[in-house]
């Protein structure tokens, strides 16, 4: 396994991420600001070149999203970055809605957000496990130490064998993605786009079967089997080219 290739992988689909915000499933991967983004990476070259010592396996998808996969039992993991808010601040919000209908805070309440490190085991039912990530330090060691740990003994208290662990390859291009990708360039292109006129008032866009990307030409059939065709304009095709770098040559079809 090749540590640089996926470092690089992670650097080069993060501007793909701005699309993130419009698909309809949660990606995980590194969510962080310019400034900490640097800093972010250095751990994550340190955790990976820990977990190639334990034999994991390390795979980066087209979004950039991380997946690990456990060594005894091949189980996929999830691995994101991401700021979040302070828990503490959560749960009092929480313990004090127990009592009222509803509270007014000021803008602090919610103001600090901690930078933290999430997995979680890819199937149905399992929750994220978080850890506080401080990327100032000289030394990682303490916090891979004590998250690799967690992954083992959470990877041990599931069962084998579960239907549907996963419910496609992680590498493939579905149907969700291009409606992501639609959406982006929706919003990104304005009301007067082509994307724009795709996605307005036809809710059968919301319930697309598969998509199939002809040259310049943009196919896809709704849940009641009625037919589209678009001829992607060269605004379309270079938000499609983001995710797609051979779009407009080639034929390629999507699937849920």
């Amino acid at each position: 396994m090749n540590i640089e290739s996926k470092l690089k992988k992670i650097r080069t689909c993060r501007k793909r991420r701005v699309v993130l915000p419009f698909h309809p499933m949660p990606i995980g991967g590194i969510d962080v600001s310019d400034e900490l983004f640097a800093g972010v990476m250095i751990f994550i070259k340190a955790l990976f070149k820990r977990l190639k010592v334990q034999q994991f396996d390390i795979e980066v998808t087209h979004w950039g999203e991380i997946f690990l996969v456990e060594p005894s039992r091949g189980m996929f993991i999830q691995l994101s970055v991401h700021l979040r808010v302070n828990d503490v601040d959560v749960k009092q919000v929480k313990q004090d809605l127990k009592s009222d209908n509803y509270r007014v805070y000021q803008d602090e309440c919610f103001a600090h957000e901690s930078l933290c490190v999430s997995f979680r085991v890819k199937r149905s039912g399992t929750q994220w496990r978080r850890f506080p990530l401080d990327v100032t330090l000289v030394s990682f060691d303490n916090v891979m130490e004590t998250i690799i740990k967690a992954m083992h003994l959470n990877v041990a208290n599931l069962t084998p064998t579960v239907k549907h662990e996963l419910s496609r390859d992680i590498h493939t291009i579905d149907v969700d993605d291009v409606v992501a990708l639609i959406r982006y360039g929706a919003a990104k292109l304005g009301p007067d786009s082509q994307f724009a006129s795709i996605i307005s008032g036809d809710r059968d866009f919301l319930y697309v079967k598969g998509f199939t990307l002809d040259g310049t030409q943009l196919r896809f059939s709704s849940f009641n089997l009625r037919q589209y065709q678009y001829c992607l304009s060269p605004q379309s095709v270079k938000i499609i080219k983001m995710l797609i770098p051979d779009a407009g040559d080639t034929v390629v079809e999507f699937v849920s």
